[in-house]
């Protein structure tokens, strides 16, 4: 479960959490049915949908990249299936069938919880986390309201 309480508990939080919870809001805020991260070679890259259009937004940090699918490990309750045995025919040569982990996401934001339902692509360096978001409206004005909060501590840090 992840909560958003106050702007100074957002930045006491490890980067890769406080990334997550800083995407999560944006989302939430501008009434986001999906936020998924792509992994990739050179990076993550990291999009959401809204009024069934993908946008792409800022790629992770190259130093919270790598963190993300372990901080989500952490905050989400997942089911992570058993592999089976099964010999992949089309393909890379040596390539193995991944299971995704799925679950959801609770995130509490002022004293009132949204489930998310997590999907993700274990595959290293590879694959992807997929939240999908029912109900982002009636979140979006304390999403922007907690955002503003968070842009004013920050500036106030620096």
């Amino acid at each position: 479960m992840l909560t958003y309480e106050s702007a100074d508990q957002l930045l006491a939080e490890p980067d890769a959490l406080r990334f997550l919870h800083v995407v999560i809001l944006n989302a939430l805020r501008d009434k986001a049915t999906q936020l998924e991260v792509r992994f990739g070679d050179d990076g993550g890259l990291l999009y959401y949908r809204v009024d069934g259009r993908d946008w792409e937004l800022s790629a992770p940090p190259d130093e919270v990249y790598p963190l993300l699918k372990d901080a989500v490990r952490e905050s989400a309750r997942l089911v992570q299936p058993e592999r089976p045995d099964l010999t992949v025919i089309a393909g890379v040569p040596g390539a193995r069938y991944e299971p995704l982990e799925a679950g959801w996401l609770t995130y509490s934001l002022g004293g009132r919880w949204l489930d998310l339902a997590v999907r993700i692509d274990p595959r290293e360096p590879y694959g992807f986390i997929r939240f999908d978001i029912d109900g982002a409206d009636e979140f979006a004005e304390a999403a922007g309201d907690a955002l503003s909060e968070y842009a004013e501590r920050l500036a106030d840090s620096e």
